[in-house]
C-alpha cells in the first residue's frame, strides 16, 4: 500500500516515545504530586499539634526558705501554793502522814486532809489526780520518791491525792526536784538549716 505524502498523508508517530511517553511523564508528575501533598499534610499535622500544646512553663529555683524555730507546746508547771492534796498513809507506821504533811506545807504545798487510807498499799507511793489536775500531780510525784502517777477518772476535778505506799522513804530535796523538773522540760530544740 502507497502512503501518500504532503497534506493528505497522516500525522505520522515518532519513531521513539510516541503516546508512552506522555503517560509515562504524567504518572510520574502524579506520583510526585501525591507525595508534595503527603508531607504537606503531615507538616500542617505537626504544626496543628504543637500550637494547641501549652509552652513549657519556665523552670525557676524556689528561694531557700527560711529556718524557724518551733516552739514546743508549753505546759505551765504549777508552784507548790497552787497544789491542794490529799495525804493519805498506807503503811502500818503511826503518824507518817502528819509528818509528811507538814514537811509538805513547809515546801508550799497546801494539805487539806492528813489520814489513814482505807487498805494498805504494799509498793510504792500513789499519786492520782482527777480531771484536770495532772500537771499538779506530776509536781508532787517529783517530791514523793518512787511515787507512781495515776488519773483517777471518777475523783473531783483538780483534785490530787498522795497514798504513801511500804516502800516509802523520804521527801526529794530542792535541788532533786529542780533536776527532775529540768529533765522533764526536755532540751531546747535548735533551728537547723536545712538544704534546698
Amino acid at each position: 500500500m502507497h502512503i501518500l505524502g504532503g497534506d493528505l498523508a497522516p500525522a505520522r508517530r515518532r519513531q521513539y516515545g510516541g503516546g508512552y511517553g506522555r503517560k509515562r511523564r504524567r504518572r510520574t508528575l502524579r506520583v510526585m504530586l501525591a507525595v508534595l501533598l503527603v508531607i504537606a499534610g503531615a507538616g500542617a499535622a505537626y504544626f496543628l499539634l504543637n500550637r494547641e500544646q501549652p509552652a513549657p512553663a519556665r523552670v525557676t529555683q524556689k528561694p531557700c526558705p527560711t529556718p524557724s524555730v518551733v516552739a514546743p507546746a508549753v505546759v505551765a508547771v504549777p508552784r507548790p501554793q497552787q497544789v491542794r492534796l490529799a495525804l493519805l498513809n498506807g503503811t502500818p507506821r503511826n503518824g507518817l502522814a502528819k509528818a509528811i504533811g507538814n514537811r509538805l506545807v513547809a515546801q508550799g504545798f497546801v494539805v487539806l486532809s492528813q489520814g489513814n487510807a482505807p487498805a494498805p498499799l504494799n509498793g510504792p507511793s500513789q499519786v492520782t489526780f482527777g480531771p484536770g489536775a495532772e500537771p499538779a500531780a506530776t509536781v508532787l510525784s517529783h517530791w514523793v520518791v518512787g511515787s507512781t502517777v495515776a488519773a483517777a477518772p471518777r475523783a473531783r476535778a483538780g483534785s490530787v491525792s498522795v497514798t504513801l505506799g511500804s516502800s516509802f522513804t523520804r521527801l526529794s530535796t530542792p535541788a532533786e526536784v529542780a533536776a527532775l523538773q529540768r529533765a522533764a522540760a526536755g532540751p531546747v530544740p535548735s533551728a537547723t538549716a536545712t538544704a534546698c
